[in-house]
């Protein structure tokens, strides 16, 4: 259930909630790799469970993506830095498992 939350519990409980950064003022944005959208701690959706448990999700209506699918603005994903052509790479690794397969069946030593 989404709920109304004051501002500084908001803060509390995105502090706790999102293990994967440092939340210093509801004013830190973030963009959901999902839907492209950038967003703040103001507009986290927030939603209670029992026993004081809390979940954030981001606000776009229809998404359901939560901090491990936030990033912050400017923030390059790993792959495309160590690896530009990464999907590159794994693509010409698989020709190649299928290429030794195709060998040994036809009783190759690879």
């Amino acid at each position: 259930m989404s709920v109304h939350v004051r501002l500084d519990n908001r803060l509390l409980i995105l502090r706790a909630e999102d293990q994967f950064r440092r939340c210093n003022s509801l004013d830190d944005d973030r963009i959901c790799i999902l839907c492209q959208r950038k967003f703040n701690g103001r507009q986290v959706e927030i939603r209670r469970f029992g026993r004081g448990k809390h979940e954030l999700h981001c606000p776009t209506e229809g998404c359901s993506s939560g901090p491990h699918q936030w990033v912050y603005p400017g923030t390059l994903l790993v792959s495309d830095i160590v690896a530009p052509d990464w999907w590159r790479a794994a693509g010409k690794q698989q020709e190649r498992r299928a290429a030794a397969s195709a060998l040994r069946l036809q009783g190759h030593r690879v």
